[in-house]
């Protein structure tokens, strides 16, 4: 009689993690990030180091993550980079970020290009999504009290804003791609991700 091996404690069975790890993948191509790990998590599981300014390969990243909103902005967009009004330094971070998109970011059939917003014109700037600068963070508050429920995305490199819950989206692309999304805080804006996308997000 032989004894059939039993999984250690606290781990999924065998079928259920190869299963999580097919679905781990299977986005990648949406994304056009093939072999590339992707962690898509929920607020509090994911913990990276803070960012300095995005890469493009972020930018890209951050551009096609928004195609899988339920309600994702098509053709031509813009993506407010926000910084405070009175930071010189802050409205040189934005002005770095802004010129790596260049003629303009695509994912699909979305084109997505850049304005610079201050963090006081935030709820009357009217894009699609805002991209904090880290000069703006510290009113990340603020910013997601003027855009609540408008259906915009908050996003940033930084996961430590996700996790405390003033943004919605962080992305970073190296080592690997690395998402953060934090319901709350995307309920509070009034945006949600497509079954495609939230499939992925392990939600606490």
């Amino acid at each position: 009689m032989h004894n059939t091996p039993s999984e250690p404690r606290g781990r999924l069975p065998r079928p259920a993690r190869i299963d999580r790890a097919r679905r781990r993948f299977s986005v990648l191509p949406l994304l056009g990030l093939p072999l590339l790990g992707l962690g898509v998590l929920g607020v509090g599981a994911l913990a990276l180091p803070a960012a300095a300014d995005p890469t493009l390969r972020d930018l890209q990243v951050a551009v096609r993550a928004l195609a899988f909103l339920e309600q994702p902005p098509t053709g031509q967009a813009e993506i407010g980079i926000v910084y405070p009004e009175q930071s010189p330094a802050g409205r040189a971070e934005a002005q770095r970020v802004a010129e790596r998109f260049g003629d303009g970011l695509r994912a699909g059939n979305l084109t997505m290009r850049p304005r610079l917003v201050t963090v006081a014109g935030a709820g009357q700037a009217g894009t699609a999504a805002l991209l904090l600068t880290e000069a703006a963070l510290p009113q990340a508050g603020e910013v997601a009290a003027a855009i609540a429920r408008r259906g915009v995305v908050t996003i940033t490199t930084n996961p430590g804003a996700v996790q405390g819950g003033t943004v919605v989206l962080a992305v970073r692309s190296s080592p690997r791609v690395e998402i953060l999304v934090n319901r709350a805080a995307a309920e509070a804006a009034g945006v949600s991700f497509a079954a495609a996308f939230r499939m992925m997000i392990q939600e606490r």
